[in-house]
């Protein structure tokens, strides 16, 4: 709020006026640092008097551009560049089914705070979770930030709004994995009907590793001595990228597992050596080229149809992940393993989605509360007191 005085780009010696009062924007260029420190001070006598308002609208070269105009430029100079492919998704998302219908029209230097917290209240109005209304706004906040940076604005109306959306609800990810006896039916669905993608499903169940992560495990990674994977790459759409978190993670590898993908080394070996290759792909899931798998046409073509031969319900791929955490759990692993497999950024994540599956954790613990005695119920009854 209030009247400032910046050069809309660093170091080129044109200044400019921009005022803030009341939900009004305006701003003016000037020339040197003299005269735009002058035109602060009237203006600011101006407002104190009440005479301030914003001036007339007129199009011109120096006009700011809309706020779809200018993330059309921040998606070109900075998503493309510097982000993941699925921040860029994100953001695209958030500008074209939230922001842009309410939002894109109006000028950067004329969208008011006023009229944001209006924008954050139709998110609350709609039923969006909290989580979702926090990234949407996030966003929104961040391609100001940028255009500040680029001298096209003096302020973030963007900035603090969490108090704005607290009573959104809290919406969970619902999760569906596999039960322990589905697990022996979807298999056997795979090996009947794709059999080529038995060993990848399997890895799926058996480390819970991100679909981007199965596509981007490589024979390098596989510690056959050890038995481990070392989980380095995630690949979407076609790029290979550092994991979701940008940390490396060890996976331990059941036995089960550990003979199936030794089984499918031997035989791509045998397969390419009869092609007169020495050489197999370096990726271990590969595709009949020899290129990390499409795992959005393993997800559409193979994966939903052995689910319905088997039987099953429809789930997601990632459920495959929550299938194995939740059978760790419940044959009584820690949530601290759990986490470090799954490569959670924190144990509090893990025990977020995971926490209710810890088998008898509730129980255990209401049975120790104390009662007349140190004894519990079920001590003094064995007792037969």
């Amino acid at each position: 709020m209030g009247v400032k005085v910046r050069e809309k780009i660093k170091g080129s010696g044109v200044w400019w006026v921009f005022v803030h009062h009341q939900g009004e924007r305006d701003s003016k260029q000037v020339g040197d640092y003299k005269a735009a420190l002058k035109l602060k001070q009237l203006t600011e006598a101006d407002i104190a008097l009440g005479k301030w308002s914003p001036a007339k609208e007129e199009a011109s070269a120096a006009a700011a551009p809309t706020v779809d105009e200018y993330f059309a430029t921040f998606s070109r100079t900075y998503l493309a560049t510097a982000v993941r492919d699925s921040t860029q998704i994100s953001y695209a998302g958030s500008f074209k089914n939230h922001i842009s219908p309410m939002l894109g029209g109006i000028r950067m230097d004329r969208l008011s705070r006023t009229k944001v917290k209006e924008f954050v209240g139709g998110l609350v109005a709609k039923g969006l979770a909290k989580a979702s209304i926090r990234i949407i706004t996030a966003e929104l906040a961040a391609v100001f930030n940028s255009a500040i940076e680029d001298g096209i604005v003096s302020e973030n109306p963007a900035k603090r709004l969490t108090k704005f959306y607290k009573q959104a609800p809290v919406v969970h990810e619902e999760i569906q994995p596999l039960t322990r006896d589905e697990v022996p039916l979807f298999l056997g669905s795979v090996t009947r009907r794709s059999p080529e993608h038995y060993p990848l499903f399997l890895c799926a169940i058996h480390t819970g590793l991100r679909s981007g992560e199965l596509a981007g495990l490589k024979w390098a990674d596989v510690d056959f001595n050890g038995k481990f994977l070392n989980v380095r790459n995630n690949v979407v759409r076609g790029r290979v990228r550092n994991t979701k978190t940008d940390k490396r993670r060890r996976v331990d590898v059941s036995d089960t597992l550990f003979a199936e993908l030794f089984e499918l080394r031997r035989r791509r070996k045998e397969a390419y050596l009869g092609k007169g290759k020495n050489e197999i792909p370096e990726w271990v899931f590969c595709n009949r080229t020899g290129k990390a798998p499409d795992m959005h046409n393993v997800k559409n073509r193979t994966f939903f149809a052995c689910l319905e031969k088997a039987g099953l319900r429809r789930i997601r791929f990632h459920d495959l992940r929550h299938t194995f955490a939740s059978l760790l759990i419940q044959d009584g692993q820690s949530l601290k393993y759990v986490s470090e497999q799954l490569g959670h950024s924190s144990i509090k994540l893990t025990a977020d989605v995971y926490g209710h599956l810890v088998p008898g954790a509730n129980r255990q613990a209401v049975n120790r509360l104390p009662g007349l005695s140190s004894e519990s119920p079920s001590q003094t009854e064995a007792s037969g007191q």
